[in-house]
């Protein structure tokens, strides 16, 4: 039995040992001369029958099969080298090498060697609608270019217009449970995977929902009719009763008033725009804003406090709430450098803080800021200003006249500076918004009087949680967190001999808030946290004609891996969502005259650009 072995153990011993050997490129004799692949091949080829080996049917050996294998690479090299005419593997395997070579070559070249794949439209596209943009036929065609930005860097986005909408639902302004904005609100709803809403244009253009609310504090009573966009956002019933008076409350909680529950189910933001030249303006400053946002203004804050009120003869400055533990200040990273501009009182709410006026309010925003939070005073015309004197009025114009690179988010608590259905003119939010030289990306204010310590400063206390846990954030995502989660009760305690925890959020404050809180602004701006520099590559496609089809070519090289590339191109959408070291091509229809591009990349900003073809 031993003896029928033997011939068996030698073979696999010559396969070790000529596996071994095989893995060098060159052969030694024993005269210390080096054979070249080619040659060691041939010898161990003449030797098969003295090594005892076995063959297959086509006369290639076990043994030079296994060192193809280490001397020649992968599976696939040797299916392009090998021979079906039964000649020796190794022998036939020169042009292999060769490809082989050639291969490696360009991998070790990446700028004269891609991969090429072409993309298919995406049909997430057509049935997948994140964010809604309603406008009217007058501004439809700047507000697609919002469309396409939102689109193309990562939100799938569409635009309606109130006459497609009043269309089919035949709108009626006389009677309020069939108007236009019923309509426009049914149509929202409608919309499955919702989370964004548009509304294009100022109150003239997309109206608003009047409504009506009462409420008590301490020191006053409110009640007023005014307008709300929250109502398009929040989904619940806000005429129950059927009497055509919207989300009535008159301080009571009587039976048969309306019942609304007050949470977004979408984040709306009003682009608070009279022309079109306003529009074209805005989005401008959006594509600026997520694709050439200064870094050296990423970490820089400002807190603005008015005299809020007083008690017992005791200045109330709203610098208090922002200082009180884990409220505004508290919530800002401790790498953001926070500037303070309080006006004066006694005692001070902080040693940090400098005296509030005008011109140092100007000169803190126009020197660059990323975040502004503001807790006092303001109207129609008064961006912030002091409750009993006119010292700091900071004018709807002056804020027009602004000239800041960075385009700060204002969250304000004051009063009617929001207020985009001002019979005389813009206000004073709008006219921040509307800055042909400056101004803010998004102002968060009211529509009517804002509660300010009893309300809207928690709102913005929670709207900045979510803004600060994670590196970038989208603005409309914090505004949906601060509508699920402000509290309904809250205690404040002043700096006041024996008055402690101040009652200052109840329920009917809580919805006031909820009722009166406006954004201007596109919801699905980001807020960048972290100093994410711009997207640095140069994106050109290579346009090319054949046989009655235009093909878009996009390179991309290894510095741009992993990123996300989406084009809008013909009515359709192409998403690719990891680049490779490869081309990207699409084919589209001649006609076609125009592509939008868009890039995500970790750690950066977007890459933005429209394309003439």
């Amino acid at each position: 039995m031993f003896k029928k072995l033997i011939p068996f153990l030698c073979t696999v011993l010559m396969c070790v040992f000529v596996i071994s050997c095989g893995g060098s490129a060159a052969k030694t004799e024993n005269n210390g001369e080096e054979k070249s692949e080619e040659e060691a091949s041939d010898d161990i080829s003449e030797n098969d029958d003295n090594n005892g080996t076995e063959t297959d049917g086509s006369g290639n050996s076990e043994v030079s099969d296994e060192n193809n294998e280490v001397a020649g690479g992968d599976d696939e090299n040797q299916e392009s080298g090998g021979n079906d005419d039964g000649n020796d593997g190794l022998n036939e395997n020169d042009d292999s090498e060769t490809q082989d070579s050639d291969e490696e070559s360009a991998d070790e070249d990446p700028d004269t060697f891609w991969n090429e794949v072409f993309a298919a439209p995406s049909q997430d596209f057509e049935t997948k609608t994140e964010a809604l943009i309603v406008t009217t036929d007058e501004f439809a065609e700047v507000f697609r270019k919002f469309a396409d930005f939102h689109t193309v860097t990562g939100i799938n986005t569409k635009v309606v217009t109130v006459e497609d909408i009043c269309e089919n639902a035949a709108c009626n302004d006389n009677d309020t449970m069939k108007d236009t904005q019923k309509a426009i609100k049914d149509y929202v709803m409608s919309v499955e995977g919702l989370r964004y809403l548009i509304l294009g244009g100022d109150i003239d253009e997309i109206p608003s929902r009047k409504v009506h609310d009462k409420f008590s504090i301490i020191v006053d009573t409110y009640e007023d009719d005014f307008y709300s966009d929250l109502y398009y956002a929040d989904f619940s019933e806000w005429d129950s009763n059927g009497n055509g008076v919207y989300a009535e409350d008159d301080g009571t909680l009587s039976v048969g008033d309306d019942a609304p529950v007050l949470i977004a189910n979408v984040a709306v933001g009003r682009i608070s725009v009279s022309t079109v030249d306003e529009a074209e303006l805005y989005f401008t400053k959006v594509v600026k804003h997520h694709t050439a946002f200064n870094t050296e203004h990423t970490k820089k804050s400002l807190l603005l406090a008015n005299i809020a009120t007083e008690i017992s003869n005791v200045k109330i400055n709203a610098g208090y709430y922002f200082e009180s533990e884990g409220k505004t200040a508290s919530l800002i990273p401790s790498d953001y450098s926070v500037k303070r501009l309080y006006t004066e009182s006694s005692p001070s709410p902080s040693n940090k803080a400098l005296p509030l006026d005008n011109d140092s309010e100007k000169a803190a925003i126009e020197e660059g800021v990323n975040l502004i939070v503001h807790s006092g005073h303001g109207g129609q015309n008064y961006l912030t200003c002091e409750q009993a004197n006119s010292d700091n009025d900071f004018t709807g114009n002056m804020a027009y006249n602004l000239k800041n690179e960075a385009l700060p988010f204002f969250l304000s608590c004051a009063c009617e500076a929001g207020q985009f259905g001002y019979r005389y003119g813009d206000s004073a939010g709008e006219k921040l918004m509307n800055a042909p030289e400056g101004g803010a990306i998004v102002y968060l204010g009211n529509t009517t009087t804002g509660l300010g310590i009893a309300g809207g400063s928690q709102f913005i206390d929670e709207m900045l949680k979510n803004m600060f846990a994670s590196s970038s954030s989208i603005i409309g995502d914090s505004y949906l967190y601060a509508h699920a989660n402000m509290p309904q009760n809250d205690t404040f305690n002043p700096p006041v001999p024996l008055i402690n925890n101040v009652p200052v959020v109840t329920s009917d404050s809580w919805q006031w808030t909820k009722k009166s809180i406006v954004m201007l602004g596109d919801p699905m701006t980001v807020f960048w946290r972290d100093k994410f520099g711009p997207f640095e590559a140069e994106v050109v496609p290579e346009v090319g004609e054949n046989e009655g089809v235009k093909t878009l070519s996009f390179h991309f090289n290894q510095e741009q891996e992993g990123a996300a590339l989406r084009i809008f191109a013909g009515e359709k959408l192409y998403d690719i969502p990891y680049i490779m070291h490869e081309t990207i091509k699409i084919n589209l229809d001649p006609s076609v005259d125009k592509v939008t591009v868009g890039i995500k990349a970790e750690d950066s900003q977007y890459f933005f650009k429209e394309f003439d073809i």
